[in-house]
């Protein structure tokens, strides 16, 4: 009798078990894909943020200067400001994707690629926008 008891409550827990494992797979998966969308939408912030402020201080001319403060993600691979674009490219499972905007400006500057909270200078110079970061 106390064999039959044991081998019940093992069915019990491995019936528990196999029917949690699933459900945490499939949860863990949806968090991943949540956090992806998170860091796409950051960056689409961020990129969106730096053209519009670049496309309104080229427009009053020098000496205008706007400083923002910017959440870049911690899945940024790559920052990079050529000729009127700010482009992000993202890592994520699917692979990478690139997140962009332009400008009516010409831009030059550097952003670092690191995740968190920068301030962000953008400046007119007359003929482009300086973009740099703190």
């Amino acid at each position: 009798m106390r064999a039959q008891a044991s081998f019940e409550y093992m069915m019990v827990f491995a019936l528990a078990i196999a029917f949690a494992i699933p459900v945490w797979v499939y949860v863990s998966s949806l968090q991943q894909s949540a956090g992806e969308e998170l860091s796409m939408s950051y960056a689409r912030n961020a990129v969106n943020q730096i053209t519009s402020s670049a496309d309104l201080v080229y427009t009053q001319g020098p000496p205008a200067k706007v400083r923002l403060n910017v959440y870049i993600p911690s899945r940024v691979d790559m920052i990079n400001i050529t000729n009127k674009t700010v482009n992000f490219r993202i890592l994520s499972s699917a692979g990478v994707s690139d997140i962009f905007s332009t400008s009516v400006a010409n831009l030059t500057g550097t952003l670092s690629n690191s995740g968190g909270m920068y301030w962000i200078d953008v400046e007119s110079k007359g003929d482009y926008v300086q973009i740099t970061a703190e």
